[in-house]
């Protein structure tokens, strides 16, 4: 008997061709499994999984060669049964497996709001976004609003701006925190098992920011000057842009002079509205707030910087290599077809060197109305246009924050932030997608993401 059970195990095997397979949870983000092997061969590898053992997702190829290999899942929602299996097609043409592993993720954490969702997204992937509450959390929702990765910052910190690196190995957000008397702003480097690799202060940062291709951080900080504004001196908040090279744990490093100064390219202040009449403090001063930079997006195709100055109505770009800037506004000299600006005091995640998609927060119309509207422009011509635009009826005025990107069919992402609501609308005006927090609870910034 023996004998006969040495030889049966003996053409046994192991389970599956690849060897020394685990797939464990990651102990910081429930949701992130972590899969390791070796192989015999290389090839291109892959996980399939699924919520049963059809194992119908897929995360993308990677060319591996042969010996360990490692690999990350993020896909599988919170408090999931997932089944999964390595998948490493080889250059000559066999396919080696692992057996299919079973594992079931814990909930998200409990003081995470809920997300609930109402019909689909157009595209497959998952949406980058805030949960805006007392403890904020940085998170990658499924098309049922089931977060996939999270992330959660300080209790009571702000966060105005998330976005992947351009590495593709996590993600960069902006943390506003209060420690002590102290501001400290920093740009924060999250990889997707969840680990801090990186943190930057940028003094004075605030709202957005964006990783150029070369690695180098673009910001914005507070300028102020005194100025003459109706007749008075006056203290004057505008803003600047800076580029500085990535230093962990360190103080961001700007040159000077800064790449642009908003008191050097927009007319002087005039004609204010009533969001600029009401004083702020800023360093235990009293000042105007002046250009309310708010926005900053990078155009690969010119290589500019550019950004929406909230208060004023403006687009502004910049070449990253420094340069004249070009202002795009009904100040500047622009028209349009009623000589009003086709937006008001608006956010945006996508600003290009002719075109933009804008969450018109809406503060001046007649009652306040925030929508999406999709402007473009004519440099030669000095014309402004609106292309498109959607109000949401179930939607109000979004006094603060705000988003908006475009969708792959000519649509938009739009974030109503703090009434705590994203919807994804086709430029036919159709409302696909809806999702929805928990009161108490808003959304900030949003960003689709292929490839989860």
């Amino acid at each position: 008997m023996s004998l006969l059970l040495s030889m049966l195990l003996a053409c046994a095997g192991p389970s599956g061709d690849l060897d020394g397979v685990s797939f464990t949870v990651n102990p910081r983000v429930s949701t992130v499994i972590n899969a390791a092997w070796t192989s015999a061969e290389g090839g291109e590898a892959r996980l399939e999984w699924g919520y049963d053992d059809r194992l119908t997702e897929r995360t993308p190829s990677e060319s591996v060669e042969a010996g360990e290999h490692s690999m990350r899942l993020i896909g599988p929602a919170a408090g999931a049964r997932v089944f999964v299996r390595a998948v490493v097609e080889t250059d000559d043409g066999d396919r080696l497996t692992s057996a299919v592993h079973v594992l079931d993720l814990p909930l998200a954490p409990a003081e995470m709001a809920f997300v609930y969702a109402d019909g689909a997204p157009s595209q497959r992937g998952a949406l980058l976004t805030t949960i805006v509450m007392e403890q904020p959390w940085v998170v990658l929702l499924n098309a049922d609003g089931e977060p996939i990765w999270y992330y959660g910052l300080p209790e009571r910190s702000i966060t105005t701006s998330a976005q992947p690196t351009r590495d593709g190995e996590g993600v960069l957000v902006l943390v506003v925190e209060q420690q002590g008397p102290k501001k400290v702003v920093e740009v924060v480097r999250v990889n997707w098992d969840g680990e801090v690799v990186g943190a930057m202060e940028i003094p004075d940062g605030h709202h957005d920011f964006r990783e150029l291709p070369d690695g180098r951080i673009a910001w914005v900080q507070p300028e102020l000057r005194e100025l003459i504004v109706d007749g008075e001196p006056t203290i004057v908040m505008g803003d600047n842009l800076r580029l500085s090279e990535w230093g962990e744990d360190a103080p961001a490093t700007p040159t000077e002079p800064p790449l642009l100064s908003l008191f050097d390219a927009l007319p002087p202040p005039g004609n204010l509205c009533d969001h600029h009449a009401r004083p702020t403090e800023y360093n235990g001063e009293l000042v105007l707030d002046w250009s309310h930079i708010n926005s900053i997006d990078y155009d690969p195709d010119t290589d500019e910087l550019i950004m929406l100055a909230h208060f004023v109505d403006t687009i502004v770009s910049v070449p990253v290599t420094g340069g004249e800037a070009k202002v795009v506004s009904v100040v500047a000299g622009y028209t349009t077809e009623d000589g009003e600006a086709p937006f008001s005091h608006a956010h945006s995640s996508m600003l290009r060197s002719d075109r933009a998609l804008l969450f018109d927060n809406g503060l001046h119309y007649v009652p306040p109305l925030s929508r999406v509207v999709s402007i473009s422009w004519d440099e030669g011509a000095q014309t402004l246009s609106e292309d498109w635009s959607y109000e949401d009826p179930d939607s109000g005025a979004v006094q603060v924050l705000g988003d908006a990107q475009p969708t792959p069919s000519g649509g938009a992402l739009a974030s109503y932030s703090t009434l705590g609501r994203i919807i994804e609308v086709t430029e036919a005006g159709e409302v696909v997608w809806t999702l929805e927090t928990e009161a108490g609870a808003g959304f900030g910034r949003l960003l689709w993401m292929e490839g989860f």
